[in-house]
């Protein structure tokens, strides 16, 4: 992938949104960052790396709260 991240222009990504279309390096996916729209509907979700590593974290939930407006 010859991306920067979105989040950290200096750094190389290593995974794209394909929904978003934007790219995320290993910090931002280490930490849960990458998924920026947990709470509508994705196609692409089915087949998400991302989504699959951070489905169950903390970080997530925390996210979608915050989202719904319920923090």
């Amino acid at each position: 992938m010859d991306e920067h991240c979105s989040r950290h222009p200096e750094r190389p990504s290593v995974i794209k949104c394909h929904k978003m279309e934007r790219a995320f390096c290993q910090q931002c996916l280490d930490e849960c960052e990458a998924c920026t729209d947990p709470c509508t509907y994705c196609k692409f979700r089915p087949q998400c790396v991302i989504w699959e590593l951070c489905r169950k974290s903390e970080k997530r939930y925390q996210r979608e709260r915050e989202i719904k407006g319920e923090v």
